[in-house]
């Protein structure tokens, strides 16, 4: 790609300070770098190295994909590993519009999106994992 040897080129000769700019300007052309388009797969925790996240993970972008929305509607393209588990979805039982306005309030919403959340526990050594009430 014409675009990444110009870039390397221009990392070599412009000093540190200024490659922001550099990055700036070819996104104001409409031009993205490419580094993480050829990566065969991601990982998200870190399970592999030291301890595995705990916590609460939301609007997940990788180059345009929402990663976890994919997860939730189990795309055959991701790989879930461990105690993985939804919060925030409203259960397929709830259809009437009354219904799913009342739950609006206790649901993380956005007027532009609905992120989707996924929580991850893990016992830690001489402690058992804390359960805490959803909903």
């Amino acid at each position: 790609n014409n675009d990444n040897e110009r870039l390397a080129i221009a990392r070599q000769r412009i000093p540190y300070r200024l490659g922001r700019v550099v990055d700036e300007w070819l996104l104001d052309k409409g031009r993205q770098l490419t580094i993480f388009n050829s990566q065969a797969t991601i990982k998200i925790g870190g399970k592999e190295r030291g301890h595995p996240f705990q916590g609460q993970l939301s609007g997940l972008y990788y180059n345009g994909l929402k990663v976890l929305n994919m997860a939730a509607e189990n795309d055959a393209n991701i790989v879930i590993e461990g105690n993985v588990r939804l919060v925030g979805e409203v259960p397929s039982s709830m259809t009437t519009e009354s219904t799913a306005t009342a739950m609006q309030s206790e649901m993380s919403t956005s007027v532009m999106e609905t992120t989707t959340t996924l929580a991850t526990s893990t016992a830690r050594r001489g402690k058992a994992p804390t359960k805490e009430p959803i909903g």
